[in-house]
């Protein structure tokens, strides 16, 4: 069983391990704020000293640096969060446009049984469902809802669209929603979030514009819930190896095969470049490359390491860094 350990203990561990606490207070301060799992555990790889079988710190480690790293991964979260709400935007207006065009605008048009696949059937409460049924039970039970803009249509049009209606929806609803939705309309979906036309939307374009929401959504999350990113692999939700996606990228099928191009952060920022709107890709590389340029200004042998556990070439880091960063200092 792990002990508890109060935050002097724990401020005392830290010490006893050769970490550096030049202020007590800001220390104690920061650990009861987040957590010792939450700044330690997260980080200290970074810090700690290879030659030691222990979780011993290199000589001249500070628990400043631990913030630091805590405040960069933070600050990555919040650029996963921007970039997904892109995509999630881009998605739940796709999916509306593609109910009224094909299906019209009222509920009882758009939200009939025959315009969905049934998906898994399963047994609920003593009784067998599938997921279908469950996910327009979710949508009918949306146009219920006692807020603003929903009254309003009720009240003036005497029905609630689809622009409307997908207004209520998560990432992980529209996600579901994209699952169920039968060939012709998946297909609408996907030529108009990746801007393509829409006969030239494969099967290709199908897996990965399927595997792309799962892990986009693993990602939007795990930023959420504040859990650590820079180095997150959802190993669930793998972009499955693409003959679109990953030659593109510059992965062969014996570089996938060794992990990448399949679930990590480069991963999710490439396939961020497949969507038509800009701002989802955008906002992840500008606010990344520009907070770990800021960090590793202070801390440059983090590089290394940032790098690697998020997939992303050298190169390219440099590179974005060079554009968004430094291009910012000079400014």
């Amino acid at each position: 069983m792990k002990p508890f350990s109060d935050i002097n203990k724990q401020l005392s561990i830290l010490k006893s391990r050769n970490l550096t606490i030049s202020d007590d207070n800001l220390a104690r301060n920061s650990l009861m704020r987040y957590g010792y799992y939450e700044i330690v555990n997260g980080y200290k790889t970074f810090l700690l000293d290879s030659s030691s079988d222990t979780d011993q710190y290199k000589d001249g480690a500070t628990f400043k640096e631990l913030i630091d790293l805590y405040d960069l991964d933070k600050n990555i979260r919040s650029a996963v969060m921007l970039a997904t709400l892109e995509v999630e935007l881009s998605l739940r207006t796709a999916i509306a446009y593609t109910l009224s065009e094909d299906f019209g605008v009222k509920e009882s048009e758009y939200l009939k049984y025959k315009n969905f696949k049934q998906g898994e059937t399963f047994e609920e409460h003593g009784r067998v469902t599938n997921e279908r049924n469950e996910m327009l039970n979710i949508l009918k039970g949306f146009r219920k809802r006692d807020i603003e803009p929903l009254n309003h249509y009720r009240e003036n049009h005497n029905h609630i669209p689809p622009w409307i209606l997908m207004k209520e929806t998560s990432f992980g609803n529209l996600k579901h929603i994209f699952k169920l939705l039968k060939g012709p309309q998946k297909k609408k979906v996907i030529s108009i979030c990746y801007g393509i036309d829409i006969d030239k939307v494969s099967d290709e374009h199908t897996a990965l514009f399927k595997d792309s929401l799962a892990l986009i959504n693993a990602f939007r999350n795990r930023a959420a819930h504040n859990g650590r990113i820079f180095n997150f692999k959802p190993e669930k939700y793998p972009i499955r190896y693409n003959a679109i996606f990953h030659p593109h990228n510059g992965f062969s099928e014996a570089s996938y095969r060794k992990g990448n191009g399949k679930n990590d952060l480069y991963t999710l920022y490439k396939t961020l470049e497949m969507f038509e709107n800009f701002n989802a890709q955008f906002n992840l590389e500008f606010y990344l490359s520009y907070h770990i340029g800021r960090h590793c200004k202070e801390s440059p042998n983090d590089l290394t390491l940032l790098i690697t556990e998020m997939g992303f070439p050298k190169e390219i880091m440099d590179t974005l860094i060079d554009k968004y960063y430094k291009q910012y200092q000079e400014d």
